[in-house]
């Protein structure tokens, strides 16, 4: 129940507002106002029609929790003291920083009514305080009561809340999204997927016609590329030597509009190392002995193999391993690294890339929307077995006086396999040909790339012959 002061403030505050704006809300509104039939408190939204006819607004604070407790439905008494006095304070700020005033011009044109504007603004102030009371300030509670209070006050900041998977329509920055899309899926969606207006201004998802893989990238992709495409894994198994190298890509997704600049990323070389198992041993073999044995072990291989086509392959798999060794530069004793029963994720080229693409149909305006891909190449690669040189010496000593008629293929002289993985579908395959054709059927072409520095484009099929590096116009002219 209203107290008498309410009631009376109330009555003060609509008789003020409906003085400074009454020419943004039609005569019947105001007669029933008048008439004093309805004595519903409609602050905001005489707020709203004072700013849409650009008059100046002052709010005092009371006015904020009436606008608060009669319009948008919080029950102040029931928060939490210091959540309840900065509920007022959010408030203003999300009126201020409502992205829809960038519409400003489609409703003086006639394009928007007074009414769906304004329930566009209700709605998102709405679910701003929403996300505010139910995440941002539970967040910031909790970090407050096992952090420095003073470093959880900086990262909870209003400024600093941001979710890089959150969206919002038009040019408001990433903290003023009203909601996220989440898009789970095969790649094939993924790449094709389209973002349309529809009549009432909401956002509607479509899918294009799927895009074939291009018969040259069929003809002509190398195993040295596809051991780079995203979402790929290769492993070579054997009784003494084995490593992994997976391509675990980031793609950062987000809608916004057509030409709006991204935001500085920020990504670490080396992102993380880990233990596989921590029952079992490491030890640290320098990329001297590695590039020894590894070359020895080729030279085994050429005996029990035939085919320079199998040899190739393992050389191949064997050499980015070896360059990603030595591209890590993890010394020790001043000499490049890599201990056994150990993974390293690391950014591979140095390099981050985007693709957008307009989503929204019809002629070209400011207001077009683009669906971006943020894309840094990560490898995952590690050596998970490298035993001690007297059991190395032994296999290879097996692989040289290997017999196909006699030798057996189990224990210590099982010989080496290459299998692949696809990391998206976590399905295994024996060749390379099946996952080519994985590739081609289930997730179709990557596009071309953008880097995000000199903004020139390359084909995926490019980069990943190249480890996902590239001449950077923007760096050389740094320099």
């Amino acid at each position: 129940m209203e107290t008498d002061k309410e009631t009376h403030l109330e009555s003060n505050i609509n008789s003020n507002l409906s003085n400074n704006c009454s020419s943004g809300i039609n005569k019947a509104q105001v007669t029933s106002k008048k008439k004093g039939k309805d004595s519903k408190f409609c602050g905001l939204r005489k707020c709203f029609s004072a700013l849409v006819d650009r008059k100046q607004v002052n709010l005092e604070l009371e006015v904020l929790r009436l606008m608060l407790r009669k319009e948008l439905n919080f029950s102040l008494e029931n928060f939490e003291p210091i959540l309840a006095n900065m509920l007022p304070y959010l408030l203003v700020y999300y009126i201020k920083n409502w992205p829809g005033w960038q519409k400003s011009v489609e409703y003086y044109s006639g394009n928007i009514t007074f009414q769906m504007w304004y329930d566009k603004f209700h709605k998102f102030i709405t679910i701003k305080l929403n996300e505010a009371i139910n995440v941002h300030y539970k967040e910031a509670m909790a970090e407050f009561r096992k952090e420095n209070p003073l470093d959880t006050q900086k990262k909870y900041m209003l400024k600093k809340i941001v979710d890089h998977n959150t969206q919002t329509d038009n040019l408001a920055p990433k903290t003023m999204a009203s909601f996220t899309i989440e898009i789970s899926s095969e790649p094939v969606l993924l790449n094709t997927i389209v973002f349309t207006d529809s009549s009432d201004g909401d956002v509607i998802l479509k899918q294009h016609g799927v895009l074939e893989w291009d018969r040259k990238v069929t003809d002509t992709i190398t195993l040295k590329q596809l051991i780079s495409w995203p979402h790929v894994g290769v492993h070579l198994v054997s009784p003494i030597f084995s490593f992994t190298r997976r391509n675990l890509h980031e793609f950062r997704r987000h809608i916004s509009l057509v030409g709006t600049p991204l935001t500085p990323i920020s990504v670490e070389f080396i992102e993380e190392i880990k233990v596989l198992n921590s029952q079992m041993s490491r030890s640290a073999f320098t990329l001297d002995y590695l590039k020894k044995m590894t070359r020895e072990y080729l030279n085994q291989l050429r005996v029990v193999y035939t085919s320079p086509a199998i040899v190739n392959a393992f050389q191949t798999v064997i050499d980015e391993f070896l360059v990603d060794v030595e591209e890590l530069n993890i010394q020790r004793n001043g000499q490049p690294t890599m201990a056994n029963n150990t993974s390293v994720l690391f950014n591979i080229s140095k390099c981050i890339y985007f693709r957008n693409k307009k989503l929204s149909k019809g002629i070209p305006s400011r207001y077009d929307i683009g669906y971006t891909e943020v894309i840094i190449p990560k490898i995952e690669t590690a050596l998970c077995v490298l035993e001690n040189e007297k059991e190395v010496d032994a296999y290879l000593a097996h692989l040289k006086n290997f017999n196909s008629e006699t030798s057996l293929t189990t224990g210590i002289c099982a010989l080496p396999q290459i299998t692949f993985s696809c990391s998206y579908c976590q399905k295994n395959f024996d060749n390379g040909g099946h996952i080519a054709n994985h590739l081609k059927d289930e997730h179709k072409m990557e596009q071309p790339l953008v880097c995000t520095r000199c903004k020139h484009p390359f084909p995926a099929l490019d980069l990943s012959s190249v480890r996902w590096k590239h001449e950077c116009i923007y760096s050389s002219r740094v320099k």
